[in-house]
């Protein structure tokens, strides 16, 4: 593990799909490493406008917590990172054009990445779903046997208290 706290993009590969067994391919995903050895993780998914600053900045504030912070780029396949919060109707289409399987596959392949590359198992992981991920958080929880999942409002530069508040939820249900 890092001495110091690093941010890494990486691109796992998430379940085999179909009969074929051909190997979906999931999302990149923004890592952030706590300074210490981490004991748990968490999978943040971003809300509508995708992986912006405020989502970064919870990411960040998660390692200083001493979990690892995984976030997928769910927008990864449009070819953007984020949406302005003026273009919040774009937002809200291209978050709606989101196929679950794919959805599926990315949060699959961010718990894959946590397990093989870091040791960290589904019991030792928690999901945290921001503004219309929530659900998806709690769902992914209960597919893959997570220790918890919290959700929380859309952030953005004034809301710390917001990400503060899921975390310190996130800390009292992890192991």
């Amino acid at each position: 593990m890092p001495n110091r706290p690093t941010t890494t993009t990486t691109t796992p590969t998430g379940p085999p799909t179909g009969a074929a067994g051909c190997w979906r391919t999931a999302a990149p995903l923004f890592v952030r490493f706590p300074r210490t050895r981490p004991r748990t993780a968490v999978v943040v998914l971003h809300d509508a406008y995708g992986l912006t600053e405020p989502i970064e900045h919870c990411c960040r504030a998660l390692a200083r917590s001493g979990h690892v912070a995984v976030a997928p780029y769910l927008y990864y396949e449009t070819g953007g990172k984020e949406f302005r919060p003026d273009n919040e109707e774009t937002a809200r289409a291209a978050m709606s054009l989101l196929a679950a399987d794919d959805l599926a596959a990315d949060i699959a392949g961010a718990l894959d990445h946590l397990a093989s590359r870091l040791g960290i198992p589904a019991r030792a992981t928690g999901a945290l779903g921001v503004g219309e991920t929530g659900p998806l958080a709690t769902r992914a929880a209960a597919e893959h046997d997570l220790a918890a999942a919290v959700e929380c409002d859309p952030l953005d530069e004034s809301s710390a208290a917001d990400a503060a508040r899921a975390i310190r939820l996130l800390d009292a249900r992890l192991p």
